[in-house]
């Protein structure tokens, strides 16, 4: 007899025989969410598996065209489908009517989308610097034609190094690299970073003859694990990346300004171009939400060319 230790609900079931987790659940009496009757036909029943996932049997043909169609990571089950040998630890993720909208309004589109998945990204934060200054002095028309011109050359430059602007936030955006399985994203995110500098070095020449203004830019970029998924109700959502390797980005890109550099990357990417990039200067920060001290370094330029996969 299988045990299942539920943690969202405090409780343990008893399994017999071939008996699902979500026919143990609903027999213990647990309002376990099952909108289609347990059929695989939506997700409603999910559970997340902290703790025995491989001893599970895969998916069957039913559940992995459903978690194929949503993008679910491989932690996430159906509880109307599994039905456990040995003990394992989970928890449900639909706990109420709000979760329970959220998870049909995903199922409703025909587009798959992740509704969460851990993936290796590259992660670039840009804003521009003095920005503040430059609207304060600059007419209204003046600054949206500028920002439009900037995204315009910032946006192809991410698109030509195979990164995606997620967000924008007034002067400045998040890019990832990595979304569609890049391996060499962490090489694309600093030759997208060099590409951009060089690119507003010479819009700069352009801009201060309109605005009279110079205009600059700060990268920080970092890599590492990021969860992706899709965030919002419907009609007003958004892809988005979250974690403490974004977080990380922003506090990296933050510290050019009190540091007076331009490109400052953690340690972790450093160390796998340490070969193709020279350096201004290594610097010691400290990043709100992270313990202790970290590493940054700040880029001057490129060697050479970098080769694809060069962390190898």
């Amino acid at each position: 007899m299988a045990e299942v230790t539920l943690t969202s609900d405090n409780i343990k079931l008893q399994l017999e025989g071939d008996e699902t987790i979500l026919q143990a659940a609903l027999k213990k009496g647990i309002n376990h969410s099952h909108a289609c009757g347990g059929n695989a036909l939506c997700s409603t029943c999910r559970i997340y598996i902290e703790d025995g996932l491989e001893s599970l049997d895969i998916r069957n043909d039913k559940e992995q065209k459903l978690a194929d169609q949503l993008g679910l990571m491989p932690e996430v089950r159906l509880a109307c489908q599994i039905a456990p040998k040995n003990s394992i630890s989970a928890r449900r993720l639909v706990l109420d009517d709000v979760d329970r909208n959220i998870i049909m309004q995903h199922g409703e589109s025909d587009k798959p989308r992740s509704l969460g998945e851990e993936i290796e990204a590259s992660i670039l934060f840009v804003d521009i610097a003095d920005y503040t200054a430059f609207t304060e002095q600059t007419p209204a028309y003046d600054v949206v034609h500028v920002l439009n011109r900037y995204f315009y050359i910032a946006g192809n430059i991410i698109k030509e190094n195979k990164g995606r602007i997620i967000d924008y936030y007034g002067d400045g955006f998040l890019a990832i690299f990595g979304l569609d399985g890049d391996e060499n994203h962490a090489t694309n995110v600093i030759r997208a970073g060099f590409a951009l500098q060089e690119a507003i070095d010479k819009f700069d020449h352009d801009v201060h003859e309109l605005v009279h203004k110079d205009f600059r830019i700060r990268l920080g970029a970092h890599t590492g694990k990021v969860i992706w998924g899709t965030i919002g109700i419907k009609g007003m959502q958004k892809e988005a990346a979250i974690g403490d390797a974004v977080n990380f980005a922003s506090r990296i890109e933050q510290a050019n300004k009190n540091l007076n550099t331009k490109f400052l990357i953690s340690e972790s990417l450093y160390k796998q171009f340490d070969k193709w990039c020279t350096v201004t200067g290594c610097y010691d920060i400290e990043a709100k939400g992270k313990e202790g001290i970290h590493k940054v370094y700040a880029l001057d330029r490129m060697l050479a060319p970098m080769p694809d996969n060069s962390a190898t």
